[in-house]
Parts: C-alpha cells; structure tokens; sequence
C-alpha cells in the first residue's frame, strides 16, 4: 500500500474550504467547521492540510479546562504553558497567530462544549488573531454549535464529511493500492463499506495482499470469491433503513 493522500470530494471541499477562509475580504470571520463520521476520511485530510499549511494542530481531551487547552496550545507553537494564567495565554497565543499568519485546528472538539468557557475563549483566540480557527468534530457538532450563536456566525465555513461514492472509492484504490482492482471488486469493496474511507483502506490492505501472496498483478471479484473484507460491517449511514 502506497502512503499517499487520496483526492476525493471530501478533500477536494475542505482545501478548498481552507483557501476561502485563508483569502477571506476584511470583515468576513475565519472559523470553520469540519464534520462527519469515523471512518469518512477527517483524520487523514486534517493531517495533510495541518502539513499544507504550517498549521497549529491540537486536540481536545475529555478532561480540558480552558487552562489545559491554552496550554495545549502554547505548547504547540513553542511557548511553556503559563498555569492559571489563562489571560496571560490567550494573549501571546494571539499575537503569535497574528505575527505568523497560521491556522490553528481543534480536533475531537465536541468536548469543548463540556465547558463553554473553552468555545469562548476559542472565539476569543479567532476575534483577536484574525488567523484562521477550524473545528472538527463528529456528525451532529454543528446542531450544537447552532445554539451557540455568537459562534455560529463566525462560522464562514462548514464542510461536512460524506461517505464516498464510487467514484472516490476509485481514486482511492488508484492512489494507495500497488495492484490493479477490478471493477466489479471495487463495486463490492464499496457496497460493503457503504463509502467508509477507513474500512475500503482496511480491505484494499487485505486484497493487495492476497494478490501479492499469489503474484496476480490484477484482482476481480472471482479471485476474491467469498472472503470476508471486514471483521465487522459498516455502520449503517444516516437515514438508512
């Protein structure tokens, strides 16, 4: 398997969301949301982007304060956190955003709304800076984030994580799989991870193998027969019967 960012739609929408965000007109709020299920590619694509743009990547635990997400923070751009000097943080956290013009990420964020004090001072963060701020969290955030209004209207960009179709599915095999993958495989490879990224890696990982084991350079689904792709199967998608 090659080590390599596939471009699928997902993608393709979040750099294009960044890019929005980074060359935004003067007035215009830079936060953004990012949102989805497991398995639909977030990890991966934050990862890339973060490397892409020199970001500040940080993510939220169960147990933040805001003092624990400040410092998470100062952390990453090379500062020592300054306990229970919180103002003090968001201070030079800005001014260091502001000075070298770089995006900060939150992932894992639905935990930031176990204490409402870590959204405000994120806000604080994106007021004050002007630097980009992007959140990213599971299928249902932006419903919370709804009711969170002087944040939601900061919110310029939203891109939401959807299952991939058999076209991204093609591209992914393409990208990462050293051996050529059938078009009827593929259909199933994609109809049995209902378009989950994650699962269609896990079971290109298995194919390719399988194929190298017995040094076919191209695999379709009589080769594959009956075996099993997953280990468990891909959850069911929302508003699926």
């Amino acid at each position: 398997m090659r080590n390599q960012l596939a471009v699928v739609k997902n993608v393709v929408a979040l750099r294009s969301a960044f890019e929005a965000l980074a060359s935004r007109d003067a007035g215009v709020p830079g936060m953004g949301l990012v949102f989805g299920n497991t398995g639909f590619g977030k990890t991966t694509a934050i990862a890339w982007l973060v490397n892409q743009t020199n970001g500040i990547y940080v993510r939220a635990h169960a147990t933040w304060t805001p003092s624990a997400m400040l410092g998470a923070v100062m952390q990453e751009i090379g500062a020592a956190p300054l306990h229970s000097r919180n103002f003090a943080m968001v201070d030079h956290i800005t001014a260091k955003l502001a000075l070298d013009n770089r995006p900060l990420f939150v992932d894992e964020a639905d935990y930031l709304f176990s204490n409402l004090k870590m959204l405000e001072t994120l806000r604080d963060i994106h007021d004050t800076s002007g630097a980009p701020v992007l959140m990213i969290g599971m299928e249902g955030i932006e419903k919370r984030l709804v009711h969170r209004k002087q944040l939601a209207r900061r919110m310029s960009q939203w891109i939401e994580f959807l299952p991939a179709d058999l076209r991204d599915a093609r591209t992914l095999t393409d990208t990462v799989c050293e051996v050529e993958i059938g078009d009827d495989m593929l259909e199933h490879l994609h109809t049995e991870a209902k378009g989950n990224v994650g699962l269609m890696t896990v079971g290109l990982a298995r194919i390719e193998a399988l194929a190298k084991a017995n040094g076919w350079k191209k695999l379709d689904l009589d080769h594959w027969g009956a075996r099993q792709l997953f280990l468990s199967r891909a959850p069911k998608l929302r508003g699926a019967a």
